[in-house]
């Protein structure tokens, strides 16, 4: 599976003023999914706040039993990510926190890190095919998911996102660095320009950062 930009609107708006902002969250909460977001079951697409411990949901490494969930407090970051549908596979729009990391599965990743699979920090991700902050809301309610091992599980039907092991981040996947993350996206987001020159004169397609060292 690959983690192409879809629909065209590739391109970067500067993050620069997020990341800087006073308003950086607080806290960043790795493997907690906004209420609402979808996981593939056994019995189909369910709500994570429907899901309870032992129930399988698909990963990477096929059907995986949930080890168990819990409800987190509310989420004091003032910023949110926006991800609209069908921009990095989800079916539907997708909101994400500062602490997720999302999967990326390209070609590019094995040429410029040896990789077939990276872990790319949301808040990297802002302009990317879509992707905006949002501020002033508030992610209550937020779904903790662990399993035994960590996971990349699919989301939304199509976005792959990274869920830590018990004893946090390990070294299955790479996890990039900010500037990792925006050449690597930079990089996608030329290839899809070429493939769909429309875009080029889309007021909304901004070009990519340089990857020059």
């Amino acid at each position: 599976m690959r983690l192409d930009p879809l629909g065209g609107q590739a391109g970067f708006r500067s993050p620069t003023s997020v990341l800087a902002a006073p308003t950086r969250p607080e806290r960043a909460f790795e493997r907690t999914f906004a209420p609402g977001t979808l996981l593939d079951t056994d019995s189909g697409w369910r709500p994570i706040e429907t899901l309870r411990p032992g129930v399988r949901v698909r990963t990477l490494r096929g059907m995986t039993s949930i080890a168990s969930l819990c409800s987190h407090p509310p989420d004091r970051s003032r910023v949110h990510w926006h991800v609209p549908a069908g921009r990095m596979g989800n079916c539907s729009d997708l909101r994400l926190n500062a602490g997720q990391h999302v999967a990326m599965m390209d070609p590019i990743c094995r040429t410029l890190f040896g990789a077939t699979l990276v872990l790319v920090p949301v808040p990297t991700t802002t302009g990317f095919c879509g992707v905006r902050t949002i501020a002033g809301f508030s992610l209550r309610g937020g779904i903790a998911l662990h399993f035994d091992a960590e996971e990349v599980v699919f989301a939304q039907t199509g976005t792959l996102l990274y869920v830590p092991g018990p004893a946090g981040p390990q070294a299955r996947h790479r996890i990039l660095s900010y500037r990792e993350s925006r050449r690597l996206l930079s990089l996608i987001c030329a290839r899809e320009s070429k493939r769909q020159p429309a875009s080029r004169t889309d007021p909304t397609c901004i070009a990519p950062e340089t990857t020059e060292e």
